[in-house]
């Protein structure tokens, strides 16, 4: 199972290209996404059982569908090339795009779909290197037209409102020239910083004071998580700084209030295998799928490793000449609920693989007290 959103306080999800709902006594299959025509045999092997079963044996488990909530009743999905909507909750769907011929299996990035101002907008994310990503705008999920082109970047990774001015904000990469941070203005991307690997993030978290993001470099031996203070946002020369580091890329993020606490939390990726945009001569430096969390009472700066995984092992772990059988990474999939905390979803994963799991805002808040604890001694000493 793939954790795709919360819709109307619902935890929704997907098998292949089956659409599940969460009800008072478990989770209830509510509609399913359309073949389009002309998917033709890709399509069916990325997204369809039990074709897509004989393949991830072999590969490990690829995410091939996304789903958004874009409001009460519109929900917006895409999986291999095909953008589609339903009006219904999900139960029916339509075919509304075609997405560019190289999209990865799952269309676009999770990250990539955010609505501002009434606007829904949608980051495209081909893989050819030649074709020129587009930031799509819509009003009603059916008709779309064209934002913004990216003519000198590979693809879009994160497109997002920011909660606190309502600019929408973009992320790009992802050879060290592509690699931008910045805002959507006047049908162009005015990067805040880019031109190497730190301005190379794939989704951020925003908070009243600060832009975070960790970066997505799997050749870099270790990922910073790096903060720009709001006052350096339109700065000639804008200077992150460094709150923590990891050792696999920074994926997704997730922010939640607790109390008078914000917290930001950030997922890795444990990737199989180089980069094809990087130097010739590479190591892969990635050895878990995590999520860490800070809060606003640290500035950010003490991070918790909340769960880690490894990468599920598959065949072409061993058996793979030539490596010419893809091999999928592992994820962990986040999604927010105000009242209830942030869900995890492990992917491709040793263990945990498919299952969705909550991180609670009282789990936060014993994160806070633990923090706290060395505080309260009087003897200047740590708790035992």
């Amino acid at each position: 199972m793939k954790l795709q959103t919360i819709h109307n306080g619902r935890i929704l999800a997907t098998v292949g290209r089956t659409i599940y709902l969460e009800g008072g006594d478990g989770s209830a299959t509510i509609g399913r996404l359309p073949a389009p025509p002309g998917g033709g045999v890709g399509f069916t092997l990325k997204t369809t059982r039990p074709f897509r079963s004989l393949v991830t044996t072999v590969t490990g488990r690829f995410p091939a569908v996304n789903v958004w909530s874009i409001d009460d009743d519109l929900l917006l999905a895409s999986a291999d090339r095909w953008l589609y909507r339903s009006t219904d909750d999900g139960r029916t769907w339509e075919v509304v795009r075609t997405l560019p011929a190289s999209s990865a299996p799952m269309g676009i990035l999770p990250s990539a779909v955010c609505v501002s101002d009434g606007t829904i907008y949608l980051g495209e994310y081909p893989l050819d290197g030649e074709t020129t990503p587009r930031i799509l705008s819509s009003q009603d999920g059916r008709t779309w037209s064209t934002a913004a082109a990216l003519a000198d970047v590979r693809h879009v990774h994160a497109v997002q409102e920011d909660p606190y001015t309502g600019e929408v904000w973009v992320t790009t990469g992802d050879a060290d020239p592509e690699c931008r941070i910045g805002r959507l203005r006047d049908g162009r991307l005015e990067p805040v910083g880019s031109g190497d690997q730190t301005w190379r993030a794939v989704e951020l978290a925003f908070t009243p004071s600060a832009v975070l993001w960790g970066v997505d470099s799997v050749y870099s031996q270790r990922k910073p998580i790096r903060k720009l203070s709001r006052d350096r946002f339109d700065a000639d020369d804008p200077r992150p700084e460094t709150v923590h580091e990891l050792s696999s890329s920074v994926y997704y993020a997730e922010t939640l209030r607790v109390g008078d606490e914000l917290w930001a939390l950030f997922s890795t990726s444990m990737e199989a295998g180089t980069d094809s945009t990087g130097p010739k001569s590479q190591s892969v430096h990635s050895d878990r799928a995590a999520v860490v969390a800070a809060s606003s009472a640290s500035e950010f700066t003490d991070w918790h490793e909340l769960v880690a995984y490894r990468k599920r092992t598959t065949p072409a772990d061993h058996v793979n000449p030539g490596h010419v059988v893809p091999i999928a990474n592992a994820y962990v999939f986040l999604s927010r609920d105000p009242a209830r905390g942030v869900f995890v979803n492990p992917y491709n994963t040793d263990r945990d693989d498919g299952r969705v799991r909550v991180i609670s805002n009282r789990m936060l808040t014993g994160l806070s007290a633990e923090r706290e604890g060395p505080l309260e001694r009087k003897d200047g000493q740590k708790p035992a």
